[in-house]
């Protein structure tokens, strides 16, 4: 098995050319304000080579999209046949046999009450089908979403999102009624607390006392849409006590809650999907990302009966939603979990994550360590009393990694964050806990001697 293995230091002179190519002919996001400073020449497995002859492990999984490994056999099998079958087709017009063995496997698997699938390409597109049928099964305007959140790069999406002000520039009053609340957290909670904390109720409290007294009233709100654990915005858990309640809110005023499960579905808290831990039963939810084991884009909305009957009218898909190939490559994603044992074995590489990372929280500039299943964010803070954000902490972590040739994800907020392969093999996994945690202190050492 390959180890991780550095042998120039990135950038190496092939990966800076091409970086300074890209930057004189591609928009900044695709140049040389990437995180990451080099470029790829392959993946395979866990790991990502560079140009330059690099070996790194790969914690990154094009953001939880290759869940067991860059190239699963199976996978690539179902996809690559599946495409010499079908190749392309509008399956909204023309439909194939995959889409509707795939639909039933997902109803199956499902939280109680989602009985319909629409298809899409990318969770972005699965935001907007979710909002679009929100809004005409209520026939109501407005939606509740959360500080914090990541909903996509398309107007809809980040109107949604409110991760952080200045990446959603000149967009919000092109597509009014999104009304923004705190995301129900105890380590940042905005609300004032006595000794027994935060629950996560504090939020449905504000939301139903002053949200809906002073700004729109609950018969002008089609309903929730959330990320059951925010990922983007560093794997914030809510409290147990948060959901009985915000669900008894919705069911008093008639609001759907829709769930974004884009980033946590398909076993990447350690169950299928997010909302088991603890009973939710969403109305709507969206997947994407790891849908398809890393074989081809594949996004869908799971729905209701009664939403899919009320939000009839809407039309839904696309030229390449729900992609036959894609669709095979889901079907073989699913039985290797089932197969191989990929939920029990997140949760074996959990807790090897909480017995590295966890002690950390000792250090004056980490304010938390966030753990669920292999959802891993180490949060940076400038002192401990404050908690004000420290994200130039997060970016120094992730340089030492890739320099030892760790690749996680930073990006620009206050934590540094990881999304390995569920299967990963737990020495690769303990080494890179441990690489994390040695950057981390180093670091925390850095600044307590400036």
């Amino acid at each position: 098995m390959d180890q991780p293995t550095v042998h120039t230091p990135p950038p190496g002179p092939k990966s800076e050319a091409l970086l300074a190519r890209a930057s004189a002919t591609m928009h900044r996001s695709f140049g040389a304000d990437q995180a990451v400073p080099f470029v790829l020449d392959h993946k395979e497995g866990w790991f990502l080579y560079d140009v330059d002859g690099n070996t790194y492990l790969d914690l990154v999984t094009g953001w939880g999209s290759t869940p067991l490994g860059a190239r699963h056999p199976d996978i690539e099998t179902a996809v690559v046949e599946g495409w010499r079958r079908y190749c392309l087709e509008n399956t909204d017009y023309v439909m194939a046999e995959p889409l509707v063995e795939l639909a039933d496997r997902l109803i199956a698997i499902a939280p109680s009450g989602l009985a319909r699938v629409s298809y899409d390409v990318s969770g972005t597109e699965a935001v907007e089908t979710a909002l679009k049928l929100m809004r005409e099964a209520t026939g109501r305007p407005f939606v509740i979403a959360f500080h914090g959140q990541y909903h996509g790069e398309s107007y809809i999406g980040q109107s949604l999102s409110a991760q952080r002000s200045d990446f959603t520039p000149r967009l919000r009053h092109l597509t009014p009624g999104v009304l923004h609340v705190p995301f129900p957290h105890p380590f940042r909670c905005p609300f004032r607390h006595g000794p027994e904390g935060c629950d996560g109720t504090c939020v449905v409290d504000y939301i139903e006392q002053h949200l809906t007294f002073h700004v729109v009233a609950p018969a002008e709100i089609a309903g929730v849409f959330m990320e059951p654990i925010l990922g983007e915005g560093g794997v914030l858990v809510p409290p147990d006590p948060f959901w009985p309640a915000l669900a008894d809110l919705c069911d008093r005023n008639d609001w759907l809650l829709c769930l974004d499960e884009v980033e946590t579905g398909f076993g990447r808290t350690g169950t299928m999907f997010a909302a088991e831990h603890w009973g939710v039963e969403p109305d709507l939810m969206c997947l994407a990302k790891a849908m398809s084991g890393g074989g081809l884009p594949i996004a869908a909305v799971m729905m209701t009966d009664a939403v899919a009957t009320a939000a009839k009218a809407v039309n839904t898909g696309g030229t390449w939603a729900g992609q036959p190939a894609a669709a095979l490559g889901t079907l073989a994603t699913l039985d290797v979990y089932e197969r191989d044992g990929i939920l029990d074995h997140v949760l074996e590489l959990e807790s090897i994550a909480e017995e590295h990372l966890r002690p950390l929280e000792a250090l004056d500039t980490v304010g938390e360590v966030r753990v669920k299943g292999l959802y891993i964010a180490i949060d940076f803070v400038l002192d401990p009393t404050s908690r004000r954000r420290a994200p130039h902490l997060a970016t120094a972590v992730h340089r030492r990694c890739v320099r030892e040739g760790i690749v996680g994800i930073e990006d620009g907020v206050s934590h540094y964050r990881v999304l390995p392969a569920l299967n990963m093999p737990v020495e690769l996994f303990r080494r890179a806990m441990e690489t994390i945690a040695r950057a981390t202190i180093a670091v925390d050492r850095e600044r307590s001697s400036k």
